[in-house]
């Protein structure tokens, strides 16, 4: 009899282990964030959370600092089913859902507030896309304001087509906008920027003053334009085929947990930026220069042209006009 009892004890152990096993559930999430960045200490928080809310059933894996390669490369590893999810820039997030390169229109939107105000209109329409497209958006993120950087000071557009202007070779923004200003860019991946700053093929390049000095782009630059050209977005997608091996509660609980992160992130990066502007213009000594107000006139213009020319193909007219009349 108790041979018996404990034969079924083990019988059941044995059936019930794999089971458990098989509960655990990993997604594994790439991102450009540098390894320490404000955004990773963030994100390990926030995977720390939801390991913690979930039992230890749901875990998060992050691989920063661009060593699952580009943004391109981390996309495309999505739909093999290598990453499960990306925390992206725009550039990323527009290989998915080109409607949301709206949002990083130059000289779109006059500050944070409109940013917000169009975002959250918009936002049901965006996770409607994502969804249609296979992806759950799991909250936005932030870059912050894109200024020119350069190691030659800039006094207007014709100094600028003289530089050796660097633009990523999947952000078709910068691209259109440069070109419309008539410089050229010189095409290049967001692993190739730093070491294209030492040898000379790039001197100037845009970011967020918390982007450049994540990225140690700071040291390779003495000036920066005067004013912000846009505003640096953000967001965390993971595919619907990794998120549907959560279950309904998992899903919850992580939804809940990554969008208040996700909020935080964007009141953390906008202070931290301001910070680190503060220290770009003092600690490291980089210059503003600011652009005649002629020209200034002329990027406006531009900046007006390359939002309509990117009608129809990544947005369409109505939700152009959406956006501005909701400036």
């Amino acid at each position: 009899m108790r041979y018996s009892l404990a034969l079924a004890l083990a019988s059941l152990l044995l059936v019930s282990a794999p089971m458990a096993a098989q509960a655990r559930v990993e997604i594994k999430i790439a991102t450009v964030a540098p390894r320490g960045s404000m955004w990773m200490r963030l994100f390990n928080k926030m995977k720390a959370r939801i390991l913690k809310a979930t039992k230890g059933e749901v875990k998060i894996r992050y691989y920063p600092g661009q060593v699952q390669g580009d943004e391109r490369d981390v996309v495309r590893k999505m739909r093999t089913g290598q990453l499960h999810g990306g925390a992206f820039t725009a550039i990323g997030l527009g290989l998915i859902n080109p409607k949301v390169l709206i949002l990083q229109m130059p000289m779109m939107f006059k500050d944070t507030a409109q940013l917000d105000r169009v975002r959250d209109k918009l936002a049901a329409d965006f996770e409607k896309t994502f969804n249609d497209k296979g992806y759950i958006l799991l909250g936005w993120g932030e870059v912050g304001p894109v200024y020119f950087f350069s190691k030659v000071k800039v006094t207007s557009l014709a100094g600028l087509r003289e530089r050796k202007v660097w633009a990523w070779s999947d952000d078709p923004v910068a691209k259109t906008t440069l070109r419309k200003l008539g410089v050229k860019p010189r095409l290049l991946g967001l692993p190739q920027v730093l070491p294209s700053l030492n040898t000379g093929i790039v001197d100037t390049v845009y970011n967020s003053p918390l982007g450049l000095l994540a990225l140690q782009w700071h040291s390779k630059v003495k000036y920066m334009g005067a004013e912000p050209y846009a505003i640096g977005i953000g967001a965390t997608v993971v595919t619907k085929k990794a998120w549907s091996k959560l279950s309904a509660e998992q899903q919850k609980v992580v939804m809940k947990i990554s969008r208040r992160y996700h909020r935080a992130m964007i009141k953390r990066v906008r202070r931290d930026n301001e910070r680190a502007l503060k220290a770009l213009l003092g600690n490291f000594g980089i210059k503003k220069v600011p652009l005649p107000a002629g020209d200034m006139k002329v990027f406006r213009k531009a900046a007006k042209k390359v939002r309509k020319a990117f009608v129809p193909r990544y947005y369409s007219k109505g939700l152009l006009d959406k956006v501005l009349s909701t400036l």
